[in-house]
């Protein structure tokens, strides 16, 4: 294979995963066929013994489905309050089955269960156990949530903060928390359809999951604090995963309102993610023998024993990364609508479904306005008059939005630049390109008839600079949140909108007019569902 010629003199182990991943029309051919027979299971075995059923819970959720959580009731208050109906409604919600499809076939039948968050293939590579303490009706301890059974498993029985603390790099949220989740990913899952790339899809599908836990939490009227710093090797050990197999990903501390707000990072100064070694050193991390996804995964990770960078709070984007619009461009701000719809993250989580079809119809302005300013609207507990704390949650000012428009009533079809803090459109190319994106993307017709679209790309370069390769798992999960985001308001709204993971990542370079030193890692296609 013949690489670019930026692409000998970089550096990271990232940027070449990136490029050696990517889709071309000339070589897809040659990644091979899916064997079906030989799917992975979409659910880890659960063992024998003692599990705490949420069954029980899940239907007094589901016959309150109507109204929102009481905001008296203490919610994961350690003491004397429950938190087995809290955990129920926060795990269903989060990565819970709520549907489940028969197939009838020559040979018998097979079921196909859909989850709350959306998964490449619906193959749910993301694993969630939850760690605990002081609550009345779930002994302290580590659990393994196993969505086809609604139940927690037992990992260890004990009060392990003492560990996830240390773990969590002294991450004050934990020390304040008395439930904390650990999202993981699986390899095999995944990668027995999207062989190498599997590894991106799985990032996305955990940001997802990641973006329904808070959309739940914040109604819950709880602290979500995300945790994307931590000692890979620590958290393996205390779940019993092989780290060639399972992998730790991203954390999230859980606490009533309040009791998290001025505990985020460690010393209290905000929100902030600690990136991974230098790409010099990570590189060396990486076992030739190994698939690239699993090396991309080693060179990511911190090691407890080695220098640990300090953590990023908000850092200002570098200059090589800002989008600098053409001379005479268009600019656009997005406008406000008076006052905001209920929303009902609930209720949404559980009808949410991808669009499978558009019927190519326009959108009015505002339902584009509604949709972007729900999607990057600042996260929980954060100060809103703080760019530096606006969603992405992950990374800062890495990633660079690009909004296509199609059939948006009262804006011109073309490529912008979105702001994502000030939701400030800068006008690239005009023109109606939904036979470039369509090509884009594999020829899905979603691409071609939806009324617009969000890509998200981001300078490999810039990225790995200040989070070292473990900024590219950030990055990816930040876009598979705002992705799922938009999937939410979507549903609220009865429109359609689905993610594509799947595309051809240099024609998408083409269409942005962006170098090939940029990665595309994700898009999301949005419109009028066809009846």
């Amino acid at each position: 294979m013949r690489f670019p010629a930026y692409f000998a003199g970089v550096p990271s182990f990232t940027a070449r995963y990136h490029e050696l991943t990517k889709y071309r029309p000339e070589t897809i051919d040659r990644l091979g066929g899916v064997h079906w027979s030989e799917q992975p299971e979409p659910f880890k075995d659960a063992p024998e013994g003692r599990s705490f059923d949420l069954v029980p819970h899940l239907r007094e959720m589901l016959r309150e489905a109507d109204s929102a959580p009481d905001p008296l009731n203490p919610w994961l208050h350690a003491g004397a309050s429950p938190a087995l109906p809290a955990l129920a409604r926060l795990l269903h919600c989060t990565l819970g089955l709520t549907a489940r499809l028969v197939h009838q076939g020559e040979e018998g039948g097979s079921e196909t269960f859909l989850r709350a968050a959306p998964s490449a293939g619906g193959l749910y590579p993301t694993e969630t156990y939850v760690v605990v303490r002081n609550f009345a009706d779930l002994p302290s301890g580590v659990y393994h949530y196993h969505a086809l059974r609604s139940a927690l498993i037992p990992v260890w029985e004990g009060d392990f903060f003492a560990d996830l603390h240390h773990h969590f790099l002294g991450d004050a949220a934990v020390g304040a928390s008395d439930c904390v989740v650990v999202f993981t990913g699986m390899f095999a899952r995944s990668a027995w359809r999207y062989k190498e790339r599997a590894y991106r899809r799985i990032l996305l599908d955990t940001g997802h999951a990641a973006a329904n836990l808070l959309e739940m939490a914040q109604s819950m009227r709880l602290d979500a604090v995300p945790l994307g710093g931590f000692y890979d090797e620590g958290i393996e050990e205390l779940l019993f995963l092989g780290r060639k197999e399972e992998f730790p990903l991203l954390g999230m501390a859980l606490g009533p309102a309040g009791s998290l707000a001025l505990g985020m990072g460690k010393t209290g100064e905000g929100p902030a993610q600690h990136p991974g070694p230098p790409p010099e050193i990570a590189v060396m991390r990486a076992e030739p023998n190994d698939s690239m996804q699993v090396q991309q995964n080693a060179c990511e990770r911190i090691i407890a024993g080695e220098f640990v960078r300090p953590a990023i709070t908000s850092a200002p984007p570098a200059a090589e990364n800002v989008a600098h619009p053409p001379a005479g461009a268009a600019h656009a701000t997005l406008e406000t609508p008076e006052g905001e719809e209920s929303y009902d993250p609930q209720a949404a989580l559980l009808t949410r479904r991808s669009a499978r079809q558009f019927n190519g119809g326009s959108l009015s302005r505002r339902d584009l306005e509604e949709t972007l300013r729900f999607a990057f609207r600042p996260s929980p507990g954060s100060d809103p008059s703080s760019p530096g704390l606006s969603a992405p949650l992950l990374t800062r000012d890495v990633i660079t939005f690009h909004l296509i428009v199609f059939a948006i009533e009262g804006i011109l079809p073309g490529v912008y630049t979105l702001d994502p803090v000030t939701l400030e459109r800068t006008l690239r190319r005009e023109g109606d390109f939904r036979a470039d994106l369509q090509a884009i993307a594999l020829g899905q017709n979603l691409a071609f008839d939806c009324a617009f679209a969000l890509v998200y790309t981001a300078d490999m370069e810039a990225l790995v600079s200040a989070y070292g390769d473990r900024g590219y798992r950030y990055a990816c999960m930040d876009c598979g949140v705002i992705g799922e985001r938009i999937q939410l308001w979507a549903v609220h709204r009865e429109l359609g909108s689905s993610g594509i993971g799947g595309y051809y990542d240099d024609l998408a370079n083409e269409l942005l007019e962006l170098p090939l030193s940029h990665g595309v890692l994700y898009l999301t296609v949005t419109g009028v569902p066809e009846e």
